[in-house]
């Protein structure tokens, strides 16, 4: 009964779309876990985790967020903790819990990212070794006067800055950062040698330095100061991040796009649709959600390899890039399945036309090699709030509708009605 109630909140096919672990926990019960998540856990089935609570899954040193409350961590972003699979190891992840319309029922999400979290540590560990060995070269060494001023700096500075040797000496040091900067140091500058941040020396801190051809980087900057006779002197430690940022930037970008198209995965698409409802609510008007699913896609990995359907689906997001305005949303939900979200659209036949175009679009053959793949594709649509009064609602109303044009024939589009099944479009 449990089980039941909990897959009136959302549709239980949808759940088993995603990638990650999905459950929901009604009470301190888990009434639903889906197939990733029984993956991830090293569970034989879901059966093997009803009616007992998430928290056994739980490294006991991280017991304690459970603790403090479902409604509590509801209110938090994803949580980094260590989860136990079955045989007893653990493993990095990511939570998220989220509260549901109905009462007492949490829907759990989590991710196992140990390989975004050793790929960081690696990264770090490799930083530390090339610091150890490169000490006295890898890092820029600037010292600088009571009046702002360079007075010498070490090749490794010289060469991060873009000087030739000796000719960073004497400028002033707001001339190695970005102007829109400049400001900001003085100020923080002047303040020190007035006695008013007695701490900020000694502290690493993140900033953009500029090079001498005008582009910048990032770096961390560590100061020191001494006396110099009746002077005080400060030695700046300064060291690239550039790499660091970057990879950075891509585990980021990777954890929050599908790695095939460069489009947003379902992480992404749920925090835009999410922003999307807030708009919506808060200006007025409706916004519609595509499901689209291409039909006849599977053939192509069959007889043409996964190699030339991996450029199909290239080709359908460009293709339905073109099909939407910047601010609307494309995201890749599963391996031919995607979904459109337009925003700020004042009535249904606005996204009517999205739709067309859509259908139009993907029914144009696409080239692969000497070969051309004939695809199409089966659109739900479902507008807020004409057809739900949550995003869960919306969305499931759209893949009713989609499975409903599937079903009846592919290649085209239906709405879902308010009397709770789809209609096509009419006229």
């Amino acid at each position: 009964m449990a089980a039941r109630t909990a897959t009136v909140i959302l549709d239980r096919e949808l759940l088993e779309l995603a990638s990650s672990l999905v459950c929901l926990q009604r009470g301190n019960q888990i009434v639903f876990l889906n197939n990733a998540g029984v993956r991830m856990l090293g569970l034989a089935s879901a059966e093997d985790a009803h009616d007992r609570p998430f928290e056994d899954w739980v490294m006991k040193d991280y017991r304690f967020l459970m603790e403090a409350g479902w409604d509590l961590l509801a209110e938090e972003d994803f949580l980094p903790l260590k989860l136990c699979h079955a045989d007893g190891t653990l493993f990095e992840a990511e939570l998220r819990v989220r509260r549901t319309p109905t009462p007492d029922v949490f829907y759990i999400e989590g991710r196992d990212i140990s390989k975004f979290v050793k790929s960081a540590e690696a990264l770090r560990e490799r930083e530390e070794r090339l610091q150890g060995i490169l000490a006295s070269v890898a890092e820029g060494i600037i010292t600088i006067n009571d009046s702002g001023r360079v007075e010498s700096a070490n090749p490794a500075a010289e060469r991060m800055f873009g000087f030739e040797r000796g000719k960073i000496a004497g400028i002033d040091l707001g001339e190695l950062m970005p102007a829109d900067l400049r400001d900001r140091h003085q100020h923080l500058f002047d303040a020190y040698m007035a006695g008013l941040f007695p701490d900020l020396m000694g502290r690493v801190v993140e900033g953009v330095g500029l090079r001498r051809d005008g582009s910048t980087f990032p770096m961390e900057i560590s100061v020191s100061a001494l006396r110099h006779g009746r002077h005080r002197l400060y030695t700046a430690i300064l060291r690239d991040i550039s790499e660091r940022k970057e990879n950075e930037d891509r585990i980021r970008r990777l954890a929050h796009h599908d790695s095939l198209t460069g489009l947003p995965n379902r992480n992404l698409l749920n925090d835009r649709m999410n922003h999307a409802l807030a708009r919506v609510k808060r200006h007025g008007g409706r916004m519609a959600v595509l499901y689209v699913d291409l039909d006849r896609f599977k053939p192509v990995n069959d007889t043409l390899g996964h190699e030339a359907g991996d450029h199909v689906l290239r080709e359908v997001s460009r293709r339905l890039a073109a099909c939407v305005r910047s601010s609307d949303t494309i995201a890749r939900v599963g391996g031919d399945e995607f979904v459109v979200v337009v925003e700020e659209i004042a009535r249904s036949g606005e996204a009517a036309l999205v739709a067309r175009k859509i259908v139009e679009i993907l029914a144009q053959p696409i080239a692969y090699e000497t070969h051309s793949c004939q695809i199409g594709a089966s659109i739900g649509v479902a507008v807020f709030p004409d057809d739900g009064n949550s995003m869960e609602e919306v969305c499931k109303a759209a893949d009713i509708a989609m499975y409903r044009i599937k079903h009846s024939g592919r290649n085209g589009f239906c709405f879902f009605s308010s009397a709770g099944m789809p209609a096509e479009e009419e006229g």
